[in-house]
């Protein structure tokens, strides 16, 4: 969860699978893999309740800025396949579009929104979309995303959603600008949201005929 702290910056909390889960150090090792990421901030404060043994109470462990910790390597372009042949893909179909890789984040209900992708187009600079592509979910998650980025004021942001990770089977939200994929996410797919229908029409099929 991400929250806006004022006067402080941003307020994350992480959760997970790891707190079904109780004295395991595979969950633990991934959080601590937080610790060099923050190194890299200008400022931050990392609060972490620990067991350091099975018959001692919980420790508080705080980390802040200028602790002797060394920052992690330079991160990679995409966090994953799926994404990097995305844009690949798009860049191919859509010359008239720049695609952006993490964009800004949005602030939307008391939280923040991290967009994979930033799509805007190249002569109407004004013609701008937010795309996320979304692992594991439930309708009723999708519906929350949305409803907090139609308060917002978000309307053009698409949701990718993988058809083989849903974990209901309940319809979609309805109204929504929602992809579904398998394995790679379809650009034609993405055009027809984000360009006239006459001119998606016109890319999809060619001229027609009368």
């Amino acid at each position: 969860m991400v929250e806006g702290a004022s006067g402080r910056g941003v307020e994350l909390e992480l959760s997970g699978p790891y707190a079904l889960f109780r004295r395991t150090l595979v969950y633990g090792r991934a959080l601590a893999s937080v610790v060099p990421r923050a190194a890299r901030c200008h400022f931050f404060e990392l609060r972490a309740r620990c067991i350091l043994d099975a018959s001692a109470s919980p420790k508080i462990l705080v980390v802040r800025s200028g602790a002797p910790i060394f920052p992690a390597h330079a991160l990679e372009p995409f966090d994953s396949k799926l994404e990097e042949r995305f844009q690949r893909d798009f860049l191919r179909a859509a010359p008239d579009w720049d695609l952006v890789r993490e964009p800004e984040a949005v602030p939307a209900c008391g939280t923040l929104v991290f967009p994979d992708f930033l799509l805007q187009h190249r002569r109407h600079r004004e013609r701008r979309w937010l795309l996320e592509i979304v692992g594991f979910w439930t309708p009723l998650y999708l519906e929350q995303k949305l409803s907090r980025l139609r308060a917002a004021g978000l309307q053009r942001f698409i949701l990718c959603v993988d058809a083989d990770r849903a974990c209901a089977e309940d319809e979609l939200p309805k109204g929504a600008h929602v992809v579904r994929f398998r394995r790679r996410v379809d650009p034609k797919a993405v055009l027809a949201i984000v360009e006239p229908s006459e001119n998606n029409e016109e890319r999809n099929d060619g001229p027609k005929r009368h």
